[in-house]
């Protein structure tokens, strides 16, 4: 399965999102928030499960926004802003 930047995804019953892809490796950098703690690991896609049915609420947002400044992905930026709820 291919996994775009941005996308939620799961791993482990844990809910994270897609960072970066290493598609050279078939890895994907996934953020993800457990029991309050933020974390980031390199999964292989194929211990990935897309999770389309996840929506942002308007209060994610912010936070996503500020991880795309501190990643420098100005374009994920962008499209955060245009995000409709």
């Amino acid at each position: 399965m291919k996994f775009s930047e941005g996308q939620w995804v799961c791993f482990s019953h844990i809910y994270g999102f897609v960072l970066a892809i290493d598609e050279k490796r078939e890895k994907c950098l996934v953020q993800f928030r457990n029991n309050g703690e933020q974390d980031m690991k390199w999964v292989p896609v194929q211990m990935l499960e897309s999770r389309e049915d996840v929506r942002l609420l308007e209060e994610d947002v912010g936070e996503l926004q500020s991880l795309a400044i501190e990643v420098e992905d100005f374009e994920w930026f962008g499209e955060l802003e245009q995000k409709e709820f």
